[in-house]
């Protein structure tokens, strides 16, 4: 059915073009930016109550003592939209927060050691906290200066600087380093040898800051994002995930502020986490959404979630557009519907499917076909990534709704072919459960093992369902 085709098509009042207003739809739903302002939405009731106050603020608000806290979840899964509300939520508390995201501009996601990370947080330190008197951070930029120079670029000796000059240095030595492997590799080797001593003039810095900051002022958090997405290297069979997180906990530990890192979640789904945990306590996971049930209904609550996050957004353009949502923006409820159950709570596939829809359509409203077109295409980035045995793993975990940890049920998960939701049952209890990803119900391989397997296993017993 076309657009001029459907019976009942109102339209909001508005002074865009169909097609301005299109392309704003379009960028609203941009997938790799955190959302609009004014459009979060609360998900604690369909993510096992998880909330990023409770989980990594009270930790913060509450502790006398400098705190170190790990943060994962899966790509695009939301992370950052709440690490963003943690730092505002923290800022009325009066904590002064030092929020970066490693990847833009202070490491090399696909070549990262200890060494980039520390200088990420020195960098980041030194440029957003003002500091009256002697630097301690700049003095020690300036004891090694003459090793350090090549490394900026420049030829210029450094009591010739300014002092806003001289704080860019970091930063230009950060982008050197990412740019540059050679320039990389001699840093991290400079910078272990003095890592005592830049550990040692972060503290006097961070302490001086806090000596300085005007009541009612806190204290200092770091949130260093993003550096779950580093690449697992392993030279020589080492690989840098432990290098970073396990051999070198205790500086990683050792600044005398509140500190937030992310983590890889390679790390924390293998028996790497039980070191995690008695490092740094126990890391914590940002859920997907659960739409539907463990019994395979439709969770109306979840939907209802991602239905809203869509409104949010389209609210964020004009707000008369939430009230058109369907019949407008899209041809039915159906539609909506199918894209949202479609993502199987991951906000990002939810904004990939709702982008591609709107490259199949040439006005509004996103159309079933559209939808569906744009879910095949999605559906297709696991073709290759699924071949041999990963089927009838697929198919088991589908009928028991659990993964084993083996190998391959464990590659399932980090790909998201496999899902894993959280809940709290009537008694209180944490549960967790994993499915397919909805995406890969569709495919002919599935259900040819999933056959198979019932076949094989008519009496194939899920865990005990108790949603509450």
């Amino acid at each position: 059915m076309t657009p001029d085709e459907l019976p009942h098509r109102p339209k909001p009042q508005t002074n865009m073009t169909e097609e301005e207003l299109i392309t704003e739809i379009y960028s609203a739903f941009e997938p790799f930016l955190p959302p609009p302002e004014g459009t979060y939405v609360n998900c604690e009731a369909v993510r096992g109550r998880w909330n990023v106050v409770r989980e990594l603020g009270n930790q913060i608000t509450r502790s006398k003592l400098p705190t170190c806290q790990l943060y994962s979840g899966h790509r695009g899964v939301g992370k950052t939209t709440e690490l963003l509300r943690l730092k505002d939520h923290l800022e009325t508390k009066h904590y002064k927060v030092v929020y970066f995201a490693a990847d833009d501009e202070d490491v090399e996601p696909q070549d990262t050691e200890y060494a980039d990370v520390l200088f990420a947080c020195t960098k980041n330190l030194v440029r957003s906290v003002p500091l009256a008197g002697t630097n301690p951070l700049i003095e020690w930029m300036r004891d090694r200066w003459q090793s350090l120079k090549e490394l900026a670029v420049t030829e210029v000796e450094f009591d010739t600087l300014s002092f806003e000059q001289q704080v860019s240095q970091f930063s230009k030595i950060t982008a050197s380093v990412r740019a540059v492997p050679d320039i990389r590799r001699e840093l991290r080797k400079r910078l272990n040898d003095s890592t005592p001593s830049l550990l040692a003039a972060l503290n006097s810095f961070i302490a001086q800051a806090r000596a300085q900051m005007p009541p009612p002022c806190k204290g200092i958090v770091i949130i260093a994002d993003n550096l779950d997405r580093i690449a697992e290297n392993k030279p020589d069979g080492r690989s840098n995930f432990d290098e970073i997180y396990l051999n070198r906990s205790e500086p990683m530990r050792g600044l005398d502020c509140h500190v937030i890192y992310t983590v890889p979640i390679q790390m924390i789904y293998s028996p790497r986490v039980t070191r995690l945990e008695d490092n740094y306590g126990k890391p914590d996971i940002l859920p997907m959404v659960m739409v539907k049930s463990l019994a395979g209904e439709v969770n109306t609550v979840g939907l209802e979630k991602l239905r809203e996050v869509i409104g949010r957004r389209l609210h964020s353009i004009d707000a008369q557009l939430p009230n058109f949502l369907v019949g407008y923006v899209f041809d039915s409820e159906a539609t909506l519907n199918r894209l949202c159950m479609m993502s199987g709570g991951h906000m990002r596939v939810l904004m990939q499917l709702l982008q591609r829809s709107i490259d199949w359509i040439d006005e509004l409203p996103i159309t079933a076909e559209a939808a569906q077109i744009a879910i095949e295409e999605q559906r297709d980035t696991y073709r290759t990534a699924l071949t041999g045995d990963r089927w009838a793993v697929l198919a088991q975990t589908h009928l028991c709704k659990r993964f084993d940890n083996e190998a391959m049920s464990l590659e399932l998960l980090l790909n998201r072919c496999l899902i894993e939701y959280r809940y709290y049952d009537q008694a209180g209890g944490l549960r967790s459960w994993c499915d397919v990803h909805p995406l890969l119900l569709g495919f002919e391989q599935f259900q040819m093992a999933l056959a198979k397997l019932k076949a094989k296993e008519p009496t194939a017993e899920p865990i005990a369902e108790d949603e509450g």
